[in-house]
């Protein structure tokens, strides 16, 4: 495909009919299009700098900071702003506000237009825009970490803005058949409000009845523009606020009803573009869900893994680390191996206990993690034993490593409460593939190499050669 030209894609904005702004973080005026211009009454390049509050001057300004806040939280949003014609009257503008994302920043595109020289209802193409930009914020949102509630609330909020709803709320069939509430916008009644907050509580195991729950037990959407009138009415709970409309659409998964989403109180009532919208935007909202509730079990999935793999006292990783690393391993690799143990240590949990005793191989392990590379792997394979595979590495590497670790705990001091006392640490080295073709032939010539340092007095490094030659 042909790149267009940067002009021409200017040349299209400037030529727009409804006032187009690029607005950055703080508020200020980017670009501004020949429409902008005219409706302020200024040249183009006179609006470049302006804060976007200034178009509205004599009237009230959108708070900027929450308003971008909304933005960068949602990706779209639709309010109304009173601005000041350049003939000095003011009128009723309509904006749609996009979140722009750049490699130099965010921005917010605003598409202004003035609500007195069109009619007040969303055509069919502007209500697919809607739902397309709020379908890809949810999915570009739920990549990110968030709980069932949080999705909710975000599609709710998406929901009323572009019906107009006053509240609403969604939720999902539990397993006893009953509806939970997953999100829910404050409708005015107490009782859906958490004491002393102005927060809501989320309805749990309500029973369908009368009308609201018909999009569940029919699994068609329904549009109820005279509540009271319905003859499935049953009426509202004491203190709950007048309904005056009501628009109900089920979620559905591979054909089945799973949820349901109900919106309330839509000024002149709903029609089916609503019904158009919400049920489109109930896919991907079921979408949304389904996915980042694989997303957690994966994630948990993962956390376990990770945990099986790793020492609960040191938080070093285990032998089933250093199994898994060893099947895993590709070719040409080279790696030095350590093995490590430290010296005279059934003695410190006689002399002191085996609280000390833990403590002493905690801290030997911080020692071990501070002398090598984030790209190294120190294993606990045991009791006082350690193992270190030290990545692309040289003979001469894993001894300076291994020399490095012996001299820091010798001069690190340990405290218990009978006082203080030093350790030592012995360490033999063999290097894979020059030594043994696998990981686990290489520990086992580091392990000699070690019980050489052993016999020989300890707190030694001494690497393995062929033919029994220890270094």
């Amino acid at each position: 495909m042909v790149q267009l030209p940067a002009s021409l894609w200017k040349s299209a904005l400037d030529g727009a009919n409804d006032e187009i702004y690029l607005v950055d973080a703080n508020g200020f005026i980017h670009y501004a299009n020949n429409a902008a211009a005219a409706s302020v009454g200024v040249d183009e390049t006179q609006l470049v700098g302006r804060h976007i509050a200034e178009l509205n001057a004599n009237a009230t300004a959108p708070d900027w900071p929450p308003l971008w806040a909304d933005l960068v939280r949602v990706g779209f949003l639709r309010l109304e702003a009173q601005h000041q014609g350049g003939d000095g009257n003011g009128y009723l503008a309509e904006w749609r506000i996009t979140l722009v994302r750049h490699e130099i920043g965010m921005f917010a595109l605003i598409m202004a237009s003035s609500l007195s020289k069109r009619p007040n209802v969303e055509t069919a193409d502007n209500r697919k825009t809607l739902v397309a930009n709020a379908i890809n914020q949810v999915l570009q949102d739920t990549i990110n970490p968030q709980t069932d509630n949080e999705i909710g609330e975000l599609w709710l909020k998406m929901a009323e803005d572009m019906t107009g709803s006053k509240y609403g709320f969604v939720g999902e069939i539990n397993e006893e058949g009953k509806y939970d509430a997953l999100a829910l916008s404050d409708p005015g009644w107490d009782a859906c409000r958490i004491p002393g907050t102005n927060k809501t509580k989320l309805i749990m195991n309500m029973v369908f009845r009368g009308f609201w729950g018909m999009p569940v037990t029919t699994g068609e959407s329904i549009i109820v523009n005279a509540p009271d009138q319905h003859p499935q009415s049953v009426g509202r709970p004491e203190g709950h606020p007048p309904l005056t409309a009501f628009l109900g659409v089920p979620m559905k998964h591979n054909g089945k009803v799973v949820g349901m989403f109900a919106l309330a109180n839509k000024e002149g009532g709903y029609d089916e573009e609503d019904v158009k919208c919400i049920e489109l935007l109930s896919l991907s909202f079921v979408e949304a869900l389904l996915r980042r509730r694989m997303m957690v079990r994966e994630q948990d999935f993962h956390e376990a893994r990770d945990a099986s793999l790793k020492d609960p006292l040191t938080g070093l990783y285990n032998r089933r680390f250093f199994d898994q690393f060893q099947r895993n391993l590709g070719l040409g690799k080279k790696i030095a191996v350590l093995a490590c143990d430290v010296d005279y240590f059934k003695a410190t949990n006689d002399t002191y206990g085996h609280a000390v005793g833990d403590s002493v191989l905690k801290e030997v392990a911080a020692i071990m993690v501070q002398c090598v590379r984030e790209s190294d792997y120190v294993i606990r394979i045991g009791g006082e034993e350690f193992t270190i595979l030290i990545q692309e590495s040289s003979n001469e590497v894993a001894q300076i490593t291994a020399e490095r670790i012996r001299q820091m705990l010798a001069g690190h001091v340990l405290r218990a409460a009978a006082g203080e006392f030093r350790k030592t640490i012995s360490i033999g080295i063999a290097m894979f593939p020059d030594d043994a073709d696998s990981l686990s032939g290489c520990l086992e010539l580091a392990d000699k190499a070690l019980y050489q340092a052993k016999e020989e007095g300890r707190n030694r490094v001494m690497r393995y050669v062929a033919q029994n030659q220890l270094l």
